[in-house]
């Protein structure tokens, strides 16, 4: 029981692909429509869900708690997805959330301009090369300010991605064989168990988080809880220290058993900063 995580340039056959993988291993393949319907669905407006899904916020909105909920929500849902298993997840930054998870498989998919052209003027009925690229240059500005905004990642950097792949090399056929051959040879038994251990972890770490930040209101910038069995380490930004003690008190009172690790730094305290 794997989980597969993709991203895809524009034009470059990710979904189609993705969806013979999801078939050929009897798999769900979750695209941008379930993975809005569930956001949705847990509360999370439509309306403000279109400002942030796979594109940079505006100035206004990156300076709101909205992106930060549309995140959360995100968040919670990629978790759900995984500890379901069998999924191939389309895009939404879901191999970001899932990187540290041992049955997790990521995969770009890439291609030549010349046949991203090709098959995005096939599946739109565009005729001109002109706006056929117009719309590409747009879709990768888009993506690449999504990562970079909300991810503090970058698209060019390949290190998190297991293997990149040229898709105008390798027909989807062939390709998506090979993908499903190499799922079923090389995750185990005791991958997938390692696997389903740590997404239940970083479930515990994201109802951490909302308990922290949404339920008791602490103002932690940037902030990332980490579970490793019964340890719970804090990362983040604040301005007092009693915000972290604070911080600490909560996990340990509620969370019977975890012992807490703060790594919060602090970046001003009104009681050190007089002259």
């Amino acid at each position: 029981m794997a989980i597969i995580t993709l991203t895809r340039q524009s034009g470059s056959l990710g979904d189609e692909i993705g969806m013979l993988i999801a078939r050929r291993l009897g798999y769900t393949f979750y695209d941008k429509k379930e993975i809005e319907n569930r956001i949705i669905a847990k509360g999370f407006r439509k309306e403000d869900f279109v400002k942030f899904d796979e594109r940079k916020p505006s100035f206004l909105d990156r300076f709101t708690k909205n992106r930060d909920k549309y995140l959360n929500y995100l968040s919670a849902v990629i978790l759900e997805i995984a500890r379901e298993g069998n999924c191939v997840i389309m895009g939404r930054g879901a191999f970001l959330f899932l990187r540290d998870v041992p049955s997790h498989i990521t995969l770009r998919f890439v291609s030549t301009l010349s046949e991203r052209l090709r098959h995005i003027k096939e599946i739109t009925g565009i005729t001109t090369d002109k706006v056929a690229l117009k719309l590409l240059t747009d879709s990768d500005k888009r993506q690449a300010a999504f990562y970079k905004s909300c991810f503090h990642y970058d698209l060019n950097d390949h290190s998190l991605i297991q293997a990149t792949i040229n898709t105008a090399l390798v027909p989807p056929d062939m390709l998506s064989d090979m993908i499903v051959a190499g799922i079923k040879n090389n995750v185990t038994e005791q991958i997938e168990n390692a696997g389903q251990k740590k997404v239940s972890e970083l479930i515990l770490a994201q109802d951490m988080t909302n308990k922290l930040i949404f339920e008791h209101g602490l103002h932690i910038d940037e902030l990332w809880v980490l579970v490793n069995d019964k340890t719970v380490t804090l990362h983040g930004l604040t301005s007092f220290h009693a915000t972290v003690e604070r911080a600490e008190t909560i996990i340990e009172s509620e969370y019977a058993g975890y012992k807490v690790v703060s790594e919060i730094r602090c970046v001003q305290d009104n009681r050190f900063s007089k002259a």
